[in-house]
Order: C-alpha cells, then sequence, then structure tokens
C-alpha cells in the first residue's frame, strides 16, 4: 500500500511539473525577452535585492546566532504546515544544536508536506506577501527590503539544511524528495515573480498559476 501512494504520489509530482515548466518558461521570456528593456523589468525587484544584500550583512553580524534562526525557522515551518494540516502540535523544541516538533497523527495522509516544507516553503516571505497589498504606495519600498530579507533568510536555510543527513528527506525515496522539493521551489519563484507585477499581488498570482496550471492541462488533453 506505502509503495501504492508513493507510485501516485511521484505521478502527480511529474503531472504538476509539465504543467508548472511551461508557465516558468513563459515568465522568463516575458522578463528578458518581452520588447520591455531588462533593466526595467528587473527594476520590479531593486528593493527586495537591497532586502537580500543586507540579509548577507546581517548574517555576518548575528554570527553563531544566525544557526539558531535557522533551526528555529525549520521547526517553526513544520509546525505551521502541520496546523494547516489540523494537526495538533504537542510540542515544539529550537536550540542551535537541533530542534524536534511532535505532532499528532500518522506517519501517512499529511505527512510528506510537513515533513518537506522546511526545505522549500519561505513561511515568513509568505506572510509579509500576504500583508503587503494592505501597505501604502509611499512606504512599499521598505516592506520589500523586508521581503528581500526574509527570502535571502530562506535561501540560506534551504542551503545549508537540504541534504540527505536530514531524516525529513531519507525517510522517502530520495528521487522522490529531491523531486518535490525542487518543484515546490519552482512553484514558489512562480508566485513570487508574478507577485511584483504591476497590479498584482500574492492572491493573483496564485490564480494565475493555477489558470496557468488549467490551460497548460488542456493543452496536454489536447496533444494526447
Amino acid at each position: 500500500m506505502r509503495n501504492l501512494r508513493f507510485y501516485i504520489y511521484t505521478a502527480l509530482l511529474i503531472v504538476v511539473a509539465l504543467l508548472t515548466i511551461p508557465y516558468f518558461c513563459d515568465l522568463m521570456g516575458i522578463l528578458f525577452l518581452s520588447a520591455t528593456p531588462i533593466l526595467s523589468q528587473l527594476s520590479l525587484y531593486q528593493w527586495v535585492a537591497v532586502g537580500m544584500v543586507a540579509m548577507l550583512v546581517a548574517k555576518r553580524i548575528l554570527g553563531s546566532n544566525f544557526g539558531w534562526l535557522e533551526t528555529f525557522s525549520h521547526e517553526l515551518t513544520h509546525t505551521v504546515v502541520a496546523l494547516l494540516l489540523f494537526r495538533r502540535v504537542h510540542s515544539f523544541h529550537a536550540a542551535e544544536d537541533g530542534g524536534l516538533v511532535s505532532t499528532s497523527g500518522s506517519m501517512g495522509r499529511g505527512m510528506i508536506p510537513m515533513s518537506l516544507a522546511p526545505y522549500c516553503l519561505p513561511i515568513f516571505t509568505y506572510l509579509l506577501l500576504l500583508i503587503r497589498p494592505l501597505i501604502g504606495v509611499h512606504g512599499i519600498w521598505i516592506f520589500d527590503i523586508l521581503i528581500g530579507l526574509t527570502l535571502a533568510f530562506h535561501l540560506v536555510c534551504f542551503n545549508n539544511q537540504t541534504g540527505r543527513h536530514q531524516t525529513d528527506i531519507n525517510r522517502y525515496p530520495l528521487l522522490f524528495a529531491y523531486g518535490y522539493i525542487y518543484l515546490a521551489r519552482l512553484i514558489n519563484a512562480c508566485i513570487l515573480l508574478v507577485a511584483f507585477f504591476p497590479g498584482y499581488n500574492v492572491f493573483t498570482s496564485i490564480w494565475r498559476l493555477l489558470c496557468a496550471w488549467y490551460d497548460n492541462l488542456l493543452a496536454i488533453g489536447a496533444w494526447w
């Protein structure tokens, strides 16, 4: 039964990848191949880039404390996704040398998103993106710096924490686990890129992604 479940999950990953990759390529075309100058397009992310550079500076200043922040973020992401999946959280522990979250439920349904979320879900960035539409236009640049700061923080965490040494990852077939993680990162990239387009926000960005999936699904169906 467990092998059948992973065959189904793997098939879903392949389908979602086939729906997402063409959309990501379209976004790259909009940013780099359209008639609009590239620098003008990339200026949408200029303050985000400033925040990302600020994060690299802050990492040096924080020193060893940054390791605790990484662990705290890791365990907090487990916790947030567990709550979203209606699991009870029994305990939460984060220390510089490691952490642990204990939740209700079995190792089956819902376990994969909860286990692998810390390697692909930038929760602080999404929290700020949810609030961003409420910020006035004159202060949006400050908010974008904060978004860039959190995004760089998560990227550092993803880079440092993703590996076969993680029990969250090696409890699954590695090809499946890494496929899930990198596909989720690609989906996040699609959402984050569009969230800064003029007239868009994180909500309309997600809707645009869903519409692209639907269109690509119809295209695949027509091709078959």
